[in-house]
C-alpha cells in the first residue's frame, strides 16, 4: 500500500490551500501560450506551404532559374526549422503548466497523483530530448548563416537542459520503460515503480524543467528576425 511521505502531505496542503489561486493563474497563462502556439502554427504552415511551391517550380523551372527557386526553398526550410523549435518549446511549457493545473484541480487521490506523475515524467523524458535535438539544429543554422550571431546564451541554456536530462534519466527512464511507454514483465516492478512516485519530487522536477524551458523561449525568440534575414537575403 503506497503511503504518503510527511513532505507530499505538507504540499498537497499548500496546493489544495492555494488551489482556486493557482488554477486561475495557470488558465490565464495558459491561455496566452496556447494563442502563441496558434500563431507558430500558422508559421510553420506558411514555411511548409513555400516549400511545397517552390519544389512544384523547381520541377518545371529551367536550369538558370533553378539556383534561385533552391535557394529560397533552402530559406524556407531553415525558417521551418526555427519555428518549429519554437512549437516544440511552447508546447513543451503548456504540457508543464498543465501538469500543475491537474495537482490543484482538487484533493487527488494517491493513484490520481502518480497518474499524473507519471505522464508529467514520459512527457519531460520526450520532450528534453527534443528540445536538445532541436537547439541543435539552430546551432547549425546560425553556423551556416549567421557566424557573427552570438549565441553564447542558447548553448548556455542547452548545456543546462542537457545537465538537467542528464542528471534525472535514471527517473525518468525508469519510469518510461516500466509503467508507462512499455511495461516491466514483472508486475512487482510495475508496482514497485508506481510506489516510488512522490508528489514531493514531482513538482520539484516539473517547475526546474518549466524553468529552463522559459529560459530557452527568451534566448530562440530572436530567432524569428534572423528566420526573416534569412528569407530577405534570396529575395
Amino acid at each position: 500500500m503506497t503511503k504518503q511521505s510527511p513532505l507530499d502531505i505538507y504540499l498537497q496542503n499548500r496546493i489544495n490551500e492555494n488551489a482556486s489561486k493557482l488554477s486561475k493563474t495557470v488558465d490565464e497563462t495558459l491561455q496566452r501560450e496556447q494563442q502563441c502556439l496558434e500563431l507558430i502554427v500558422q508559421s510553420i504552415n506558411h514555411c511548409k506551404k513555400n516549400i511545397t511551391k517552390c519544389d512544384k517550380i523547381i520541377k518545371g523551372c529551367r536550369v538558370q532559374s533553378l539556383p534561385i527557386y533552391q535557394a529560397k526553398r533552402n530559406a524556407f526550410h531553415d525558417n521551418l526549422v526555427i519555428w518549429n523549435t519554437l512549437g516544440h518549446i511552447q508546447m513543451a511549457s503548456i504540457e508543464m503548466k498543465g501538469f500543475i493545473k491537474q495537482f490543484s484541480s482538487g484533493a487527488l487521490g494517491i493513484g490520481e497523483q502518480q497518474n499524473i506523475i507519471k505522464s508529467a515524467y514520459v512527457s519531460i523524458y520526450e520532450t528534453s530530448k527534443r528540445l536538445i535535438d532541436c537547439t541543435g539544429y539552430i546551432m547549425k543554422f546560425l553556423s551556416s548563416n549567421f557566424v557573427n550571431y552570438d549565441s553564447s546564451s542558447i548553448k548556455l541554456v542547452r548545456k543546462e537542459l542537457t545537465t538537467f536530462k542528464e542528471n534525472n534519466k535514471d527517473k525518468l527512464i525508469l519510469v518510461r520503460n516500466r509503467i508507462a511507454a512499455h511495461r516491466d514483465s514483472d508486475v512487482c516492478e510495475q508496482i514497485e515503480t508506481i510506489e516510488g512516485l512522490h508528489l514531493s519530487e514531482a513538482v520539484s522536477l516539473i517547475t526546474e524543467y518549466g524553468s529552463i524551458i522559459n529560459k530557452l523561449g527568451v534566448v530562440t525568440s530572436p530567432l524569428k528576425a534572423l528566420g526573416i534575414k534569412r528569407l530577405e537575403a534570396v529575395k
